[in-house]
Order: structure tokens, then C-alpha cells, then sequence
């Protein structure tokens, strides 16, 4: 057996050797700031593990120093890396290598200097030895504990459960005198609250390791010992005993937490208040409102509630927690544990919370989900809530600095748009209360700060009621249309300000109102105003306003933007239709054929523009010239896209000309008397254009009628180049131009006229109709001649007259019969061209004379063709005519017929005397004595009882005494 003790012995010598080399590597290499090298670590590990507690050896005796020394530095050391990483702001995270270099130098430090008190007995009963030993145990352990070294805490509390036992069996038992030493006292102290931190720190490895057996049981070593030798200690208790009730309920093991927070609770109960630390407050809120919490978790539990209210109360009359936000949370977590909650109730805690609070970006964000709580049971109390916050307190903070507090401005954006998700996703509150209190805190929000909110809030705000106004009904979307227009949206970009005005505007005119409308409109922006939607809702409120001003001008920008796209142009169009405001349609039908999008059937378009112009047209009566010019300008248009027409089918294109075609040709009828006759000329021109495109059927009837419709056409065309011609000036280029086109109407007047004629199918009272036109339009023709002076053609025309049969206006052809003679013998035209003058004036006479035995204007018609052929000898046509005014005086003196108007026999006679008295002078006897009978014998029938007979009988005979005399 002798040679076991020198191997147990060397075996204990090795174990402390390899220690204390390893302490010395452990010491250079921090020394040196080198990095450790690998495996050191577990290195360290192994011999703690292995090695400690180090036995009693001779080495470990002769190196006590030694390990003191290397386990005092070894802790400075570590403490110094602590230091480090916290001046580099490294908090340490569980898990890091560095972390657990510490946890390891620390209980490695620790088991070095507890070796040295292994080494004799009276470093193992001296106190403050003891002390020191003790405390950095408490401190190790407490590290690793935090940090979750477990393993290494247990083999600290290994050791240190020899310093509890030596501390208890050093314990007095009994102590009466007061004679025993004051510095022994205070080692007993120190000793008696290390222990309890020892079994506090044992409790906290028993919750942490899920034992809260364990915890239990050190718990009544802590109890039976007490806290009260130590107000640093009960802090220290009971934030142990809240935050392993804290683990237990997140776990939810309620009945155990609620055990622990009571402990907790009771360890700040049974210290004076006044003794504790600040924070201890702070702590006490946090007990309570973790037990209030775990209480509540069981809302059916009527004790659990009256448990948690006389917590709650009991926080409000101690100092230090009462008027604590936490203190109003806890109280409301309580009433709305069991519904149906006390709304009065409700909304007085919730307002007291927001009173209460100073304002930061915790408590902000506390009071936003405690108002989101409280809407779930009633929305009217959380809208009252934020509205308190916006106003009462977040807006006069913003008021007193409008432009440094940006964090302000962002607490009240978000609980603005907080109260809108509330106002407009709840479907019990009713509209009007919504709307009215959301407007009544943006007015005073915009009072007290005058500031709009920012772009991103504007548009979330304007998104919500945006999209609640596109669901409700129309009395009620325009309240909230009316609020997107707030002025603290004013930072809404220039296209949203757009749309919510064209929404706006919209929703006033299906109300019926315009005015409201018409604002709306003027309060978009400028630009927004001059787009093609905008300026279509103007046209719509124009046209319930009946503002024709807005209206026109409103179609004109809108006609702008017709080319990239004619949808509001349309219905532009479309909307004057339903309104009948047919004026306004036909302007916007106007301005699609100006613009003729892309799609656009001109035909089609060119039709509905035409009977929207036609039955304007129709309706009035007076002051029409301005939808005549359209209407004649809208045919002429038609008429000149003719081609555009023969694009379509056969079938389209008969229809659109006979549709053009006939339509124009009744146009004309209607409206021949009734327009000025340019119009009237340009319309006919147009008639004739679609007549000549007619397309035919191949029967007779169908050509027949349409060279019917062309006749007439030319035949008021020709009448009213006419009246056109005459109202100019005469020598005008105007006339001249206006005669000119009326011999090219005639001569397309004749050619139907012939094709006519030509026709099998010849209707009686259609060829005196068409006689009778024919034989005005050769007077026409007649009339153009003369004033274009085209004597080449008058002898044709003059002959068409004599071969002409019928007619009843001869009357009038006698009279320009003898205008025409008139000038053509001032123009000196040869006489080929007037020799049928005669023979047209004698067939006008007796034409006319037949019709209406007129004989003052017979007796007119002599008087003026005697004056033209007074001069003229050629076949005695002056001294006829008066003769044959003799023979009609003769009847009408004896009663036969009308008696022959006494101014016109006595001037005529007259005249007849007197060229008989220029022919006695001239030498000419037989002249005179030709002359001088006629007209006597035309005096003779005179009325005036042979008066003018007997004149100029006297006269003859003095006329012929007095040549008589000259002779002799």
C-alpha cells in the first residue's frame, strides 16, 4: 500500500501544475493582446471541469501566491474586455465568442483564488478572505447566468455552497449583549446578504433551467433568512421573482405566475418605500401589470377582475405610481376584459390616457394601439379619442413650431388617417357623424397649425375617402367629396386635385345642382380645368345652367383634343341631343367634321349634323339667316364629298345620294321664299350636284323625275341669280357674274326641259307648268343679254319668243322688249340683231290684249313703241300704230268697247301733229298731209267733246297758210 500515497500525490500535483501553466499561458497571452489561440477555450473548459476543485498538495501550498495572483489578473483581465466591448458599443449578444471567453476567465478566476484558501486553514477562516471569495462567486455566477453558461454557474455554486455552510455554522445562535464587535457585525452582514444573493442566484438558475422545484425551495431559504437585512437585495428579489413570473405566464402557466408576481409584489411590500431606489416604481408597474395581465387572461374569472381592479387602485393612491400611463393601460385592459364594455367608462379612461401621457414616440404608439383596442368595442369613442389627440394635444405643439417639428406633423398625419379608417370602414356609424367630425378636426387642425399635410398622407387620407364616396349614395358623397377638397389636403398633386374636382362635379349634377357644380369646376386647377374630361362635365354644367357662353367655349377645347381622341366630343354631342339643346349639338357635330377623328363615317356624321340643322332650322321663326349659312354650308360640304360617298357599297352609296338628294330638293322647296336668294342659289347648286350623281334605275319614270327635280332647280336658281343680280349695282362685276350664271342655270333648264319632252309619259298639267317656266326663263335669258350686252345673241333669243306657243306673261316681256330696243339702239347694234323687235313687241300686244283687254296699258305699250319707231320709217310702224289707236278709239267712242284713255289719245294725236308739222317744214308734203290726217283721225274720238280735233284742225290750217305764205 506504501506506493500508492506518492501516486495519488503526484497525480494531485499534475492536476494543480497543469492549472497553474495553464494560468500562466491564459495570463501571457491577454498580456500580450495576442490572439488566443485555438482551442484555448476548450482548454479552459476541460480543466475546469477536470481539475476543480483542486485538492489538497504540498504544490498547491507552496504556489498559493501564485494563484492568486494569476486568478486576480485573469479577472481584471476579463473585466477589462467587458470594458472594451462596451466603449465600442458591442452589447454583448448571447452566443458570442467573446461572451463566452468571459463567462470562462471569470469561473476560472474564481476557482484559482477559492484554491488559495485550500491551501492552510487560516486562509480558510479569514473573513474578509471568505468575503472577497464570496462575492466574486455571486458576481461569476450572476454573469453566466445571464448570458446562459449554465454549466459553468453550477460549478460555481458548487463551490460557493461551502461559503453558505460556513457562514451558517458561524452564526451566533444567540445574542443578548450587546458586546460583541462592530466589525465582526459587519462581516456577518456582508456574509448574510452574499448568501441570500447566493440563493437568489440559485433561484434564477432553477426558473432559467425550467426547475422551479428548485426555485421553490431556495425560495424558502431566501424567505426564512429574509430580504429586509438589504434594500438592494429586495430590488434585486423581487425584479428575480418578476421576471421568473414574467417567463411562467409567457408560457402560460398562469396559476405559477401569478405566485411569482405576488412574490415580487410582497418583497417591495414588506421594505419602506422610502428606503427603496428610484426605479423601484418602475418595477412595482411592471409586477402589476404582468399579475394584472396573467389575471385577465381568465376574463370569465369575476375574481381574477376584482383581483386585478384592487391592484389597479392600490397603484393609484401609492406615490411614485399614481397618474402613470401604465397605471390607465392596466385600468383599461381591465374594462375591456369582459363585454360588453361601459362605453362612458371607456371613452374616460381612454381620454385620460391621452391627457395624461407626454407625448413621445413609446407612448404615441402606446395610446395609437390602445385607441385601436377601444375601437373594437366602440367607434365612436375611439374617433373621440384620436380627435383629442389630433387637437388637444399633438396640434398645439406643432402650432408653437410649425417648421422644426416634422415628428409632430407625422404623429398627427398618421392619427388623422388613423380616424378616416375608422370613420370610413365602420359600417354602424352613420355618415353624417362621420363626415361631420372628420371635417370638424381638419378645420381645426388647419386652423391651429395652418400647416397641409405632406404628399404620402395626403394621398393615403384622400385614398380612404376616395374610395368610401365611390359607395355611398349622392347626398352623401358629396360630403365627402367636399372633404377631399379640404384645404389640408392642399399638397395632393395637380392630377389627384383633377380627378376629386371631376367627382366633385359629377356628383353635383346628378344632385341637380349647378352652382355647386360650377364651383367645383372653377376650383380645379387651371390646367386641370383645360382637359378634355374637365371641359366635358363644364359642358354638362352649361347645359343645365343654360350658359351658352361656358358651353361654347367649353366644346372648343374639347374639339381640341379630338384627334387623339373624339369619346368627349361625342358624348358632348350626345348630352346637347338629351337636353335638347339642339344648338349645342350641332356646334359639337360641327366640330367632329372638322376634326374627323380616325373611325369617323363622315356620311353618317354629315346626316345627323343636316337634321339636327333642319329642325333647328324648323323651329324658328325669325333671325334664321345663321343656321340657313350652316345648313347651306353643311350641304355644300356634303356635296363636296361626294367621293368620299362612292367609297361604301352600292346599296350605301344609293342610299346616301338619294338620301342627300332628296333631302336638299325639299330643303329647296321649303325655304325658296323664305331665305335670301344666295343661300337659296348655293343650296340649288348643291341639289343639282347630288341630282347630276343620281343613280339610275333604268326606267323612265325614275330618269323623268329626276330631270323634273333638276328643271326646277335650275329654274330657281336662275330666278333667284336674278334678284341677286338686280340688287347689285349695275355695272358691278357682282351682276355681271350673277347674269352670267344665270344663262349657264337657263341653258341647264333647257337640256332637262328637252329630256323632258323627249319622255313618252308627258302629264298635261306638267307641260303647262313647265311652258310656263320656260317661257319666264327665256325672259330671263332675255334680261341677262341685255345687261350683259351680248347682242350677238339677241335675234336667237328674240326668235325663240316669236315660235314660242302660249304663254301668259307677255305683258311683261312687252316692256323689256322695249328696254331692250331702247338700248340696243343707244349701243348703236346693228340692225340684224333688233329687226324682230317689232315683230315681238305686236305679238306681246296681242298676247297680252287677249288675256286681259287692257286697254290702258295697251294704250301705254303704243305710246312707247311709237316713241321708239317715231324716227324710223322703215315700213310706216309709227304712223300704224297710230292709226290703230284711231281704230280702237273709234269703238271705244261709240260704245263697242272701253274707251281709249284720253291722256294717252291726246298725246299721242299730239305727237302724230306734230311730225306731220316737221314734215310740212321739211318740204314734205305728202309726209305732212299723211301725218296730219292720222292724227286728226285719231283726235276725232277724242272724249273731250272734238276739242283737241278742233285744235289741231285750226292749227293745220295756220301750219299751211304760214308754209303758203313762205312760198309766195
Amino acid at each position: 500500500m506504501a506506493p500508492l500515497k506518492p501516486a495519488k500525490k503526484s497525480v494531485n500535483d499534475g492536476r494543480v501544475q497543469q492549472s497553474l501553466d495553464l494560468a500562466k499561458s491564459l495570463r501571457r497571452t491577454i498580456t500580450e493582446r495576442t490572439p488566443l489561440p485555438e482551442g484555448l477555450q476548450c482548454e479552459v473548459q476541460r480543466d475546469i471541469e477536470r481539475a476543480f476543485s483542486l485538492p489538497r498538495s504540498t504544490l498547491l501550498a507552496h504556489e498559493a501566491l501564485a494563484f492568486d495572483a494569476h486568478g486576480t489578473q485573469l479577472w481584471n483581465a476579463a473585466t477589462n474586455i467587458l470594458r472594451q466591448e462596451e466603449n465600442q458599443g458591442d452589447l454583448l449578444p448571447e452566443g458570442r465568442e467573446t461572451v463566452r471567453l468571459v463567462a470562462l476567465l471569470r469561473t476560472f478566476s474564481f476557482l484559482l483564488l477559492d484554491a488559495t484558501n485550500l491551501t492552510s486553514s487560516q486562509r480558510t477562516k479569514d473573513q474578509d478572505q471568505r468575503i472577497r471569495c464570496f462575492k466574486l462567486a455571486n458576481k461569476a455566477c450572476r454573469f453566466c447566468l445571464d448570458h446562459g453558461e449554465f454549466e459553468l454557474s453550477l460549478k460555481i455554486f458548487q463551490r460557493s455552497a461551502e461559503y453558505v455552510s460556513a457562514t451558517e455554522e458561524d452564526a451566533p445562535i444567540l445574542q443578548i449583549a450587546n458586546t460583541h464587535d462592530s466589525r465582526q457585525d459587519g462581516s456577518q452582514r456582508t456574509l448574510k446578504n452574499l448568501t441570500c444573493e447566493y440563493y437568489l442566484l440559485r433561484m434564477t438558475h432553477g426558473w432559467k433551467t425550467d426547475r422551479f422545484d428548485l426555485a421553490d425551495h431556495f425560495f424558502s431559504k431566501v424567505s426564512t433568512s429574509g430580504l429586509t437585512v438589504s434594500e438592494t437585495l429586495t430590488e434585486r428579489a423581487a425584479e428575480l421573482f418578476y421576471e421568473a413570473g414574467k417567463t411562467l405566464a409567457a408560457a402560460g402557466n398562469t396559476e405559477t405566475a401569478v405566485k411569482w408576481c405576488e412574490r415580487a409584489s410582497s418583497a417591495l411590500d414588506a421594505c419602506n418605500p422610502e428606503d427603496l431606489s428610484t426605479d423601484t416604481s418602475e418595477l412595482r408597474l411592471a409586477i402589476a401589470s404582468t399579475l394584472v395581465n396573467v389575471l385577465l387572461s381568465h376574463s370569465g374569472d369575476a375574481g381574477n377582475r376584482a383581483r386585478a381592479s384592487a391592484i389597479v387602485n392600490q397603484l393609484d393612491t401609492t406615490n411614485g405610481t399614481r397618474n402613470r400611463i401604465a397605471v390607465t393601460l392596466m385600468r383599461f385592459k381591465i374594462l375591456i376584459s369582459h363585454p360588453p364594455v361601459n362605453t362612458d367608462q371607456l371613452s374616460s379612461v381612454v381620454q385620460h390616457l391621452i391627457k395624461l401621457a407626454v407625448i413621445t414616440d413609446k407612448t404615441f404608439k402606446t395610446i395609437m394601439q390602445t385607441i385601436h383596442k377601444a375601437k373594437r368595442h366602440s367607434t365612436s369613442c375611439a374617433l373621440a379619442a384620436l380627435q383629442q389627440l389630433c387637437t388637444a394635444r399633438l396640434a398645439p405643439d406643432l402650432a408653437a413650431s410649425p417648421q422644426s417639428d416634422q415628428t409632430t406633423l407625422q404623429r398627427i398625419e398618421k392619427a388623422a388617417i388613423t380616424y378616416i379608417v375608422f370613420a370610413t370602414s365602420e359600417s354602424g356609424l352613420s355618415p353624417t357623424e362621420a363626415t361631420s367630425g372628420l371635417q370638424q378636426m381638419l378645420d381645426e387642425l388647419i386652423t391651429r397649425s395652418n400647416v397641409p399635410f405632406s404628399a404620402k398622407a395626403t394621398h393615403a387620407a384622400q385614398t380612404l375617402i376616395w374610395k368610401t364616396a365611390g359607395n355611398c349614395e349622392l347626398s352623401v358623397t358629396e360630403d365627402w367629396l367636399r372633404l377631399l377638397r379640404h384645404p389640408i389636403f392642399d399638397s395632393a398633386g395637380q392630377l389627384n386635385k383633377a380627378r376629386i374636382g371631376r367627382k366633385a362635379i359629377v356628383t353635383a349634377l346628378a344632385l341637380n345642382d349647378s352652382n355647386a357644380a360650377r364651383e367645383y369646376f372653377y376650383g380645379m386647377p387651371q390646367a386641370a380645368q383645360n382637359e378634355a374630361i374637365s371641359r366635358y362635365l363644364a359642358f354638362k354644367i352649361a347645359l343645365k345652367s343654360s350658359d351658352h357662353g361656358l358651353a361654347v367655349e367649353s366644346l372648343q377645347i374639347v374639339a381640341k383634343y379630338a384627334d387623339k381622341d373624339a369619346t368627349f366630343l361625342y358624348a358632348c354631342v350626345l348630352d346637347a341631343q338629351q337636353s335638347k339643346k339642339r344648338d349645342m349639338a350641332i356646334a359639337g357635330l360641327q366640330a367632329l367634321l372638322d376634326k374627323q377623328p380616325s373611325g369617323t363615317h363622315l356620311p353618317s356624321l354629315l346626316r345627323c349634323t343636316s337634321r339636327l340643322l333642319i329642325g333647328e332650322l324648323e323651329t324658328r321663326e325669325e333671325d334664321s339667316s345663321d343656321v340657313v349659312e350652316e345648313v347651306v354650308q353643311l350641304f355644300e360640304r356634303a356635296g363636296a364629298n361626294v367621293k368620299i360617298f362612292r367609297q361604301g357599297t352600292d346599296s350605301q352609296w344609293q342610299t346616301e345620294i338619294q338620301w342627300w338628294s332628296k333631302n336638299a330638293y325639299n330643303l329647296v322647296l321649303r325655304l325658296r321664299g323664305k331665305i335670301h336668294p344666295e343661300h337659296l342659289i348655293r343650296l340649288l347648286a348643291v341639289c343639282n350636284c347630288f341630282l347630276d350623281c343620281y343613280p339610275n334605275d333604268g326606267s323612265s319614270a325614275h330618269a323623268d323625275d329626276v330631270h323634273r327635280r333638276g328643271s326646277l332647280c335650275h329654274f330657281i336658281s336662275a330666278c333667284a341669280l336674278v334678284v341677286t343680280a338686280r340688287s347689285a349695282a349695275e355695272d358691278s362685276e357682282q351682276s355681271r357674274q350673277s347674269y352670267l350664271r344665270v344663262r349657264q342655270e337657263i341653258a341647264g333648264f333647257r337640256v332637262c326641259v328637252e329630256k323632258i319632252e323627249r319622255s313618252r309619259s308627258v302629264d298635261a298639267e306638267e307641260a303647262v307648268r313647265r311652258a310656263t317656266r320656260l317661257f319666264e326663263v327665256l325672259k330671263l335669258d332675255l334680261e341677262a343679254i341685255l345687261r350683259l350686252q351680248q347682242w350677238q345673241e339677241l335675234d336667237q333669243a328674240v326668235k325663240r319668243f316669236l315660235n314660242f306657243p302660249g304663254g301668259d306673261r307677255w305683258d311683261s316681256l312687252a316692256d323689256l322688249a322695249l328696254i331692250v330696243h331702247e338700248e340696243a339702239t343707244a349701243g348703236d347694234v346693228s340692225t340684224s340683231a333688233t329687226s324682230r323687235i317689232p315683230q315681238l313687241l305686236e305679238k306681246c300686244i296681242n298676247e297680252a290684249w287677249k288675256k286681259d283687254k287692257d286697254l290702258r296699258r295697251m294704250s301705254r305699250w303704243l305710246r312707247l313703241t311709237f316713241t321708239i319707231y317715231l324716227e324710223d320709217e322703215r315700213g310706216g310702224l309709227a304712223l300704224k300704230i297710230v292709226e290703230q289707236a284711231a281704230s280702237i278709239a273709234e269703238r271705244g267712242y261709240n260704245g263697242d268697247a272701253e274707251s281709249y284713255p284720253f291722256e294717252e289719245l291726246t298725246w299721242l294725236a299730239t305727237m302724230a301733229f306734230n311730225r306731220a308739222v316737221d314734215s310740212l317744214a321739211a318740204g314734205d308734203n305728202g309726209g305732212c298731209k299723211t301725218w296730219a290726217d292720222a292724227a286728226l283721225g285719231l283726235a276725232r274720238w277724242s272724249s273731250d267733246n272734238g276739242a283737241l280735233h278742233a285744235n289741231l284742225t285750226h292749227k293745220r290750217r295756220e301750219a299751211e297758210a304760214r308754209v303758203k305764205a313762205r312760198r309766195l
